[in-house]
């Protein structure tokens, strides 16, 4: 496969403009949900609590373009009120969002899945996005997931 570069270059030597969101290509996917694939495999699995509609739809838009995943290929999984989750399906990695979520991650995922996914947690969305020191730990969090999705493509 060419990398962008290359890609650009052939299509610009057959005449071909090539058009781009501002922001990048990441960018561009993440801002047009309606066109990534319903059917397309999460690569990131997201597991979290109920989901509030301040702080966890805040995330749900910035998360796709911080690790530079389509909006489709990032599934969001919530647990129902006893905090047990439904089956979740196999992915390269996992973010857990909540102090009870990583616990009921690890209940429902096979010794196999766990040792060769990513697996990281972090604070609830809404406390993630409270102030700069709770955005940097879940940077801190999101770190090893970027770098496993990155090496991915």
């Amino acid at each position: 496969m060419l990398a962008e570069a290359q890609r650009r270059g052939v299509l610009s030597a057959m005449g071909i403009d090539v058009y781009l969101l501002r922001g990048g290509a990441a960018h561009a996917h993440a801002a047009t949900g309606a066109d990534a694939p319903q059917q397309a495999a999460a690569e990131l699995i997201v597991v979290c609590a109920r989901a509030d509609e301040g702080g966890t739809a805040r995330l749900r838009n910035l998360l796709p373009l911080a690790l530079g995943v389509e909006l489709g290929r990032v599934r969001w999984i919530e647990a129902d009120a006893r905090g047990n989750l439904p089956e979740v399906p196999n992915a390269p990695a996992y973010l857990a969002l909540g102090a009870a979520m990583p616990r009921a991650l690890g209940a429902n995922l096979s010794t196999m899945q766990q040792n060769s996914a990513t697996i990281a947690a972090a604070d609830d969305a809404t406390l993630s996005l409270r102030d700069s020191l709770s955005k940097r730990a879940l940077w801190q969090a999101l770190k090893p997931l970027a770098r496993r999705l990155r090496n991915r493509r």
